[in-house]
């Protein structure tokens, strides 16, 4: 099917875009909107950051985005990222990128696989080495027309909090803490400690699956060092009066996670969406 896309500006009257930005705590002038008109002349609006925009090409996105009718969300746009993640993924490609990024200390031993996509990208496990595992979490669900799962997001009392439970073992671990993890709980939001104390969770509503996580980390540690008044014994002092040490700081302080489960067709659902800084 041809489809006709046409990249623009965010305006106020796309509020559903709006609250999708907002979710992630980003600024709207830092987002596209793509109008993607089919030929039967039925018009459907996603979105995309600049930054993946500039990254990926607007010719990429034209030739791999797909719009299919659902009669249970309706209209879906798809943008096929496998040609993408292939070319990365090409020997040359690995040799330049061959050191991939330290993932983040709350995830160690946890971490089954690790490639480097359009963002790093990690394959969860228990301690076991069991991929299939709920999806447990403290928040509110925010569904979206057109996806086809709902999203994780904080509750009204507290942030969110998203783990992992391995039904064989019983182990559970946190995958994501939205008032303790990422660059702006590190020096900027503070948070009362009795409310993260108390986030009970409760089941979200899927089988246990294999769970994907993606991971962004713009910010130039090693050029920023001395803005962040590094100590002799190499530690950062946070926003909550702590300190960490420096290596770890650039491992936890990542400014962007995203989860994913992969269904019973092999596709991957995103149910967590958050920008940390």
């Amino acid at each position: 099917m041809a489809l006709t896309l046409n990249f623009r500006d965010i305006t106020p009257e796309d509020t559903r875009i709006l609250r999708m930005v907002a979710l992630r705590n980003g600024k709207a002038e830092d987002y596209l909107c793509c109008d993607v008109t089919n030929e039967d002349g039925v018009t459907q609006t996603t979105w995309y950051s600049k930054a993946d925009v500039a990254l990926w090409g607007e010719d990429y996105i034209r030739a791999h985005t797909t719009m299919e009718y659902s009669d249970y969300t309706g209209w879906i746009i798809s943008l096929d990222m496998e040609p993408w993640n292939d070319a990365q993924a090409s020997p040359a490609n690995q040799e330049k990128g061959a050191s991939l990024p330290q993932i983040p200390t709350w995830l160690e031993g946890h971490v089954k696989e690790q490639a480097q996509k359009r963002l790093p990208t990690v394959t969860l496990c228990s301690s076991a080495g069991n991929e299939l595992l709920e999806v447990w979490y403290y928040g509110e669900l925010f569904t979206v027309k057109g996806e086809p799962q709902p999203y994780i997001i904080d509750g009204e009392e507290a942030p969110g909090l998203v783990a992992a439970r391995d039904p064989e073992s019983g182990e559970t671990f946190v995958i994501f803490d939205n008032g303790r993890h990422g660059y702006n709980n590190l020096f900027c939001d503070e948070h009362d400690p009795a409310e993260l104390e108390h986030r009970p969770l409760k089941r979200y509503e899927i089988p246990a699956s294999k769970l994907v996580l993606e991971l962004g980390c713009g910010n130039d540690y090693e050029n920023e060092k001395e803005d962040f008044e590094v100590d002799e014994a190499d530690t950062v002092e946070l926003i909550n009066g702590e300190r960490m040490p420096w290596e770890q700081v650039k491992r936890d302080g990542i400014d962007y996670i995203a989860l994913y489960y992969v269904n019973e067709k092999g596709q991957q659902v995103q149910i967590l969406d958050a920008e940390l800084a």
